[in-house]
């Protein structure tokens, strides 16, 4: 239940490989062996997430009775090292899980909490950590050619039967000529990859990889799973595509424990006051099921 009131932040460092990682933790209010930590997604990005919604949902969960752990990984936000992409975080949630235990000593269980490509590194790893009892995955990236297609095209397609998109095609409001030179450079950039198949990996393959190795996380992962999706994320519809056409995945994220959940109008970080609230309301009745009565 919501204290209403303000719990204790701790900030302080920790080492990896030679670095100094920054992160911050939320204390329960309550007494809890029950945490989240969560993972900052790649890009421009640091310990309170996009729009500071790390901050406010650490804030939340902590005042219902769950530690909250925030960090920055290698070379994001203020930590130190070389960047290692989400393909490569096992070490840095090793590391953040092992800092948590030490600073919250009667921690028993988590949820790893990660958006987009931080999702998908929750994916990859969470099953081999044994206290790790549930991932949320917002919106998982699961790029590829074959589904982003599928998807633009629906999207497309879509538009097409709107009013709206009619009115601002009759009112000249889109650049049509933007719009003709991005599909030629995509049609330019396929034809290049294609001459230069035998050069090496493609860009199709790399990505199959680590969705590979997102389905065997998956696979072998005995918690439960809440995938969180915006209604407006092309990112998400991507991720629904894949789930949809291919039956491993199909049965990887339909299974016991696993639920989709849908904040309609979304985009894909819950950047308006109301897709964050709703997104805040999804994590706690979450979180509620891991709770000790």
């Amino acid at each position: 239940m919501n204290t209403g009131q303000p719990t204790r932040e701790i900030a302080f460092s920790f080492e990896l490989d030679e670095s100094t990682l920054i992160g911050v933790i939320h204390e329960s209010s309550t007494p809890s062996d029950l945490g989240v930590l969560t993972i900052v997604a790649g890009g421009p990005q640091y310990r309170g997430g996009c729009g500071r919604q790390l901050v406010a949902l650490g804030r939340r969960l902590s005042q219902e009775g769950v530690h909250v752990m925030r960090f920055d990984h290698r070379g994001l936000g203020d930590s130190e090292g070389e960047f290692q992409g989400f393909e490569a975080l096992h070490d840095d949630i090793a590391s953040a899980i092992a800092e948590f235990h030490r600073r919250v000593p009667g921690l028993a269980r988590i949820i790893l909490w990660g958006g987009c490509d931080a999702a998908s590194a929750a994916l990859m790893s969470a099953y081999r950590f044994p206290e790790v009892v549930s991932i949320v995955a917002a919106n998982p990236w699961v790029s590829s050619e074959r589904t982003a297609a599928r998807v633009q095209q629906k999207h497309y397609l879509s538009r097409l039967r709107q009013c709206s998109f009619w009115r601002k095609l009759f009112r000249m409001e889109y650049d049509i000529a933007s719009y003709l030179r991005g599909a030629f450079a995509k049609l330019h950039s396929r034809l290049a990859r294609r001459d230069g198949a035998d050069a090496g990996p493609s860009t199709a393959s790399m990505q199959a990889h680590y969705i590979e190795r997102m389905l065997r996380g998956l696979q072998q992962f005995d918690g439960s799973v809440l995938f969180l999706m915006s209604g407006h994320s092309l990112i998400s519809r991507e991720f629904d595509e894949l789930v949809a056409s291919d039956r491993e995945w199909n049965g990887a994220c339909n299974g016991e424990g696993r639920e989709r959940r849908e904040v309609p109008g979304a985009d894909q970080t819950f950047s308006s006051a109301q897709a964050r609230s709703q997104m805040l309301d999804a994590a706690s009745s979450w979180a509620r099921r891991f709770k000790l009565p």
